[in-house]
């Protein structure tokens, strides 16, 4: 069994022969026909009009304070042009982003940030966001409806030509603790888009990963009722061990790692880290249906990748010996 076969079990809610790492089993990148966010390391635009500076405490482009792109939502169309994803060479991008992977053996992902949530919000802000969800749904659905019209092309041309095995779609809803807007809006707005971006990856022969950030539970059974074949990265605040033995056969959970008090918090220490990965590794993965995944600010990622690779070499070896 390759390292990718062994992937497309767990994403199919199945019992991997061994636990799968985004280490070892998985080819991971950021499309780059389109330039969705600015990527550089000065000041820039993305193809929305949105400007970035870098920010080395986010290790990535931020959105420079006080930008705004959408200056009326009822007008919005005057402000919005979404990228002709048509008038570009995607088997250069596709060329470029792709050299590197191993297509027989490892599983391939390819990432799209900024959601619909969050492109509404980085080009007219965070608040008058929220306010327009409350008092101009019908002009928000309007945007996002067109805003999922251009997703489409781009994931319809992904799969054309980057030909990878699943798309993993950004779109933080959740805070720490709690949804950033109530479920029922998010059922009235979001659901349904989502569910046309879950529906196309399908057709076009892809497995769709919902990235959301946050207390994402609220969420967990709409997100199976639309299709979606995995959710990421499931934090500790998600009781993600209860998440996975309830939804397990129809989820896959990858992640569900404690990363903001103990991956990716200053100061942590190799003890607190190595406890963290037993406990997912013991607690939360045996059963399939799972991924380990890295935290994006781990602050000790040697740690956890040595003490990951300790079950995975484990897992292996008792397979070996039955």
């Amino acid at each position: 069994m390759t390292n990718r076969e062994n992937v497309i079990l767990a994403m199919q809610h199945k019992k991997p022969a061994w636990t799968p790492s985004m280490y070892t089993d998985i080819d991971l990148v950021l499309q780059s026909a389109v330039m969705e966010r600015y990527e550089g390391r000065d000041i820039g635009k993305d193809e929305f009009g949105v400007e970035y500076q870098y920010n080395e405490e986010a290790r990535g482009p931020v959105q420079r304070p006080g930008d705004r792109v959408v200056k009326d939502i009822e007008n919005w169309r005057d402000y919005v042009t979404f990228p002709d994803v048509d008038n570009r060479d995607w088997e250069a991008a596709a060329a470029r982003d792709t050299a590197g992977w191993d297509r027989e053996n490892k599983f391939s992902v390819v990432q799209m940030y900024n959601g619909m949530f969050e492109r509404s919000h980085m080009m007219m802000g965070y608040e008058d966001t929220l306010c327009a969800l409350l008092t101009d749904p019908d002009i928000m659905e309007e945007f996002y409806t067109e805003y999922v019209d251009y997703r489409i092309k781009l994931i319809r041309n992904i799969a054309k030509y980057y030909k990878p095995d699943a798309v993993m779609i950004f779109d933080d809803y959740a805070a720490k603790d709690s949804l950033m807007m109530s479920l029922n809006t998010w059922r009235d707005i979001f659901k349904k888009q989502i569910k046309r971006l879950v529906d196309v990856a399908h057709e076009c022969g892809m497995y769709y990963i919902l990235h959301c950030c946050g207390y994402v539970r609220p969420l967990v059974e709409d997100i199976i009722e639309i299709g979606a074949d995995a959710i990421h990265p499931v934090q500790a605040a998600n009781n993600p061990k209860e998440l996975k033995e309830k939804f397990g056969d129809k989820l896959c959970f990858i992640g569900c790692f404690d990363n903001v008090n103990i991956l990716d918090r200053e100061g942590v220490t190799e003890e607190e880290v190595v406890a963290e990965v037993k406990h997912v590794m013991e607690d939360i993965a045996p059963g399939g249906s799972f991924i380990a995944w890295r935290s994006f600010f781990c602050q000790l990622p040697d740690v956890y990748r040595r003490e990951i690779q300790k079950y995975i070499d484990k897992e292996k070896a008792e397979l070996s010996e039955s």
